[in-house]
């Protein structure tokens, strides 16, 4: 059975019902995974405002939103941004994470929660963070290296899963590849951990690089950047 070539996010079935998910099924991990973002903006230092790409329905920059951070969401399906505008009343815009409508170093911190794995052009999606943020990226990731991302393979393999059908998923290697490529010569530091492991392990978080959920902080060195101001 072929699967629909129609991304899931722009799929207004799927669309209306992603939202349900937090609050059934992956309840216990949105817990954990908000957990280890919130160690993850502490990392990067006094955030003050955020750029969340691929904002989904907006359910992480509310999160965000509750440390009193000044929070935008970005997305390139409007289905979802529909979505975010009937949940939270913060700014909104359409528009594409390779080409972001900003001017240089307008935001402390860019965000991307599980969103990179549909991107095309993640380097260059990165180098436009590195051009807009003043302290670093937060990058949260479906880790390629869990029992969950092989399952998923598999299920899409056998045309049974519709969500990852185009996705690409990342270990901690690749997303360390990455940020080399896309950060180039600015001197950053990095933190990372995994959560959302089996029950049974009983961990909630740490650098075993299994968890299904991988968070990934870039913070920046200095401020300083050549192409700040380019547009």
């Amino acid at each position: 059975m072929s699967m629909p070539s129609i991304p899931w996010y722009l799929q207004e079935n799927i669309v209306e019902s992603y939202e349900s998910w937090y609050e059934g099924k992956g309840k216990r991990a949105d817990l954990l995974e908000k957990a280890l973002l919130s160690e993850l903006l502490d990392y990067v230092g006094k955030v003050n405002t955020v750029l969340e790409v691929g904002v989904g329905t907006a359910h992480f920059t509310r999160y965000f939103e509750s440390f009193r951070i000044q929070c935008v969401g970005l997305d390139f399906s409007p289905l979802m941004l529909k979505q975010a505008k009937r949940l939270w009343n913060g700014p909104l815009v359409r528009g594409d994470a390779h080409h972001l409508p900003f001017r240089g170093q307008t935001f402390d911190l860019v965000t991307y929660i599980t969103c990179m794995e549909y991107m095309h052009d993640p380097v260059q999606v990165l180098q436009e963070a590195r051009r807009i943020a003043r302290q670093g990226i937060v990058w949260g990731i479906m880790n390629k290296w869990s029992l969950p991302t092989m399952r998923r393979k598999i299920q899409v393999m056998l045309g049974r899963n519709p969500f990852y059908s185009n996705a690409r998923f990342y270990s901690i290697l690749d997303a360390k590849r990455v940020l080399r490529k896309a950060l180039g010569k600015i001197d950053y530091t990095l933190k990372w951990s995994t959560t959302v492991y089996p029950r049974i392990l009983l961990a909630r978080k740490s650098q075993m690089p299994f968890g299904a959920f991988l968070g990934v902080a870039a913070k920046f060195a200095s401020l300083g950047d050549p192409d700040a101001g380019a547009w």
